[in-house]
């Protein structure tokens, strides 16, 4: 393992402490004391990093949030960095692409001069006791500090149309790219293809700010792109803050009798890493699931049969008792290396026995009560909604009972039977209009397509 590595600042953190690379928790009291906190001689001004990509996985957004996968496992047993916290609350799934804008200044880094161990630090390993020595002080220490700031905004496209989200998310990709982004425009746009979407389009915007000056939420590309061009201008010596920290192995220390073994954490970090890993494929499945859900009407199993609502609930479940059971083993393997496992169960098997979009085998019963006329009989003034499709019942408008009818459009996706009684039938002059009087369904409730709906009519003019 490198000898030194950098993590995210979290509050509390001092150059001096200790740190265990494996819960991501720094230490309390101070392992190594210096001269002084000097950046280099030659260190030069600030560095700007510019992000701009679009990026569908979890793994890929938090590499474009510089968020590494060692630092995710450690966040998830100890304090989450708050940058961490951000990329958590996007919650990632498959049914969306991301747009990622983000500028990265950094100042020059600061390091402990001349380090050398603290008394307490020093007594525990001159005295053998390197169990106690690494809880008290971890198995590294705080050699740095790096100044400046950071501004990062996530667009997040998501849609049931693939085509759609791609088309959206590199119209956003390509605008923000350009001089001179007219971003009011290109949020209009936005909207209005929000409001005409068949595949239920939404675009979300995440931002994150640490460090700099003029700390307002944009919400327009415009203000956004606007902000990151001039971003750096505001992270200054005295507008930076604590980005990140540098940690650095004591064997690099002149240690007490200097024959000393530390306890190899490799296989650890490797193991915490890999399950900090299914944790996150884990979530975006959960995530899915979720949608899926919501979406319900929109998904159908394999086999083209309904989608159980039932089955996508006992599965979220299955998912979280997965995230539980690798939470525990990271915890009990960062105490114990003897008892770290790479954890077996797999995201993807669970991801695809989900269902899949395509044509929906579902749909809402309308709600027809007093709504509007299905159909018009003789010379009536008004709206003519003729729906009520030819041939009529026999001797119609006679009272009948439960005699099929056929309704255009729309509606044709259900099938309906009617009644209509004596008591219904109050013809103005020159004709009338057909109402529903009742339904069974209800409006709104969920059916599969060809589903009998019973309708109970009545013949009036446009009055209920």
């Amino acid at each position: 393992m490198a000898a030194q590595t950098e993590i995210p600042f979290l509050d509390g953190m001092k150059v001096g402490l200790g740190y265990d690379v494996l819960t991501g928790v720094a230490t309390k009291s101070p392992a190594v004391m210096g001269t002084s906190l000097t950046a280099p001689a030659q260190a030069g001004g600030q560095t700007v990093t510019k992000t701009l990509q679009i990026v569908q996985e979890s793994s890929v957004l938090h590499q474009a949030l510089g968020i590494s996968v060692d630092v995710s496992a450690g966040s998830m047993l100890g304090d989450a960095s708050a940058k961490f916290k951000f990329a958590s609350d996007i919650a990632v799934n498959s049914f969306s692409l991301y747009v990622v804008v983000g500028v990265q200044v950094f100042n020059a880094t600061r390091t402990l001069d001349n380090p050398v161990l603290s008394k307490e630090a020093a007594d525990l390993l001159r005295e053998h006791k390197t169990a106690r020595f690494r809880d008290r002080f971890g198995d590294r220490f705080v050699l740095g500090v790096k100044t400046g700031g950071e501004y990062f905004a996530i667009y997040k496209v998501e849609s049931l149309d693939a085509t759609e989200r791609s088309s959206i998310a590199g119209e956003i990709h390509a605008r923000a790219g350009a001089p001179g982004v007219a971003g009011g425009s290109l949020d209009a746009d936005i909207s209005s293809k929000i409001a005409t979407s068949k595949g239920k389009l939404d675009v979300s915007v995440y931002v994150f700010q640490a460090g700099g000056s003029n700390k307002g939420t944009e919400t327009t590309l415009d203000a956004i792109m606007q902000k990151a061009r001039v971003f750096p201008t505001l992270v200054g010596v005295d507008q930076g803050v604590p980005y990140s920290m540098l940690v650095h192995d004591y064997r690099e220390l002149a240690l007490p009798g200097d024959e000393l073994t530390f306890i190899d954490v490799q296989n650890q970090q490797d193991v915490l890493t890999f399950n900090a890993s299914l944790l996150d494929g884990f979530s975006t499945v959960i995530n899915d699931i979720d949608f899926v859900r919501k979406n319900i009407d929109q998904f159908k199993n394999a086999d083209g049969s309904n989608v159980d609502d039932a089955v996508l609930a006992k599965a979220r479940k299955d998912c979280l008792q997965q995230v539980d059971a690798i939470r525990l083993q990271m915890s009990r393997c960062s105490n114990d290396a003897t008892t770290c496992m790479r954890v077996q169960s797999a995201p993807e098997d669970f991801a695809r026995l989900l269902p899949k979009i395509g044509d929906s085998t579902r749909v809402t019963v309308p709600n027809m009560v007093e709504q509007f006329p299905i159909a018009t009989l003789g010379f009536t003034f008004g709206d003519h909604h003729n729906l009520l499709v030819p041939p009529f019942p026999a001797g119609f408008p006679a009272p009948f009972t439960g005699e099929p009818i056929v309704l255009a459009g729309e509606f044709g996706n259900l099938a309906y039977v009617a009644d209509l009684a004596a008591d219904d039938i109050h013809p103005p002059p020159f004709g009338g209009a057909v109402f529903v009087k009742a339904q069974d369904p209800p409006g709104g409730s969920v059916v599969s397509k060809g589903s009998t709906v019973k309708l109970a009519l009545r013949i009036g003019d446009t009055a209920p």
